[in-house]
């Protein structure tokens, strides 16, 4: 009886164990084999002090109306496929209910006619954030839109790699501006 007990203590463990485990390994995955995209970011202004430390991300193509799949009616998950503009930014080529063969999509949700990126926050260090914030805040402005992220994607996952300020990555923008 003791035995029994302790293999269903170790399979309810194991089973525990493999829930956060899949994720992790699912975002290193993507990290490692996914395509980098360039994704240009969008002023916003966070309010809310009680989310983290965390700066918070909108991204342009979010603000852009695509065409609804035809057979969108009963999806509440879509797929688009990106392409490169002549800057090497990306941008939506297509969005339909059906997964492309292709590795390099993203699993998304529509809002109305607009796309929803499955990622909108880029995590620092508590001692970053305020400077951070207040950085990426400065760089995208309506007038200056000097920020933009990388994010690997692979087979509908995404994971941001790193936030551009003024064509730098953020810590080397703190460290070149500190005051």
């Amino acid at each position: 009886m003791k035995q029994w007990r302790l293999i269903v203590f170790v399979l309810v463990a194991l089973i525990q164990l493999a829930a956060p485990a899949s994720l992790i390994w699912k975002r290193e995955n993507t990290l490692r084999k996914g395509s980098v995209w360039k994704f240009r970011t969008a002023p916003v202004d966070p309010v809310d002090a009680f989310r983290g430390r965390y700066v918070a991300l909108q991204f342009e193509i979010e603000t852009q109306e695509v065409i609804r799949p035809a057979a969108a009616e009963n999806h509440e998950t879509f797929f688009v496929n990106l392409k490169q503009d002549a800057e090497g930014f990306a941008e939506i080529d297509q969005v339909s209910v059906v997964a492309p063969s292709r590795d390099d999509f993203l699993t998304v949700q529509l809002d109305g006619n607009k796309v929803a990126v499955p990622f909108d926050k880029y995590w620092v260090t508590e001692r970053d954030a305020p400077a951070a914030e207040a950085a990426y805040r400065a760089q995208s402005r309506r007038d200056k839109k000097n920020a933009f992220v990388t994010v690997r994607v692979f087979r509908g996952d995404a994971a941001i790699e790193q936030l551009y300020l003024d064509n730098q990555p953020l810590a080397d923008y703190l460290r070149a501006n500190a005051k």
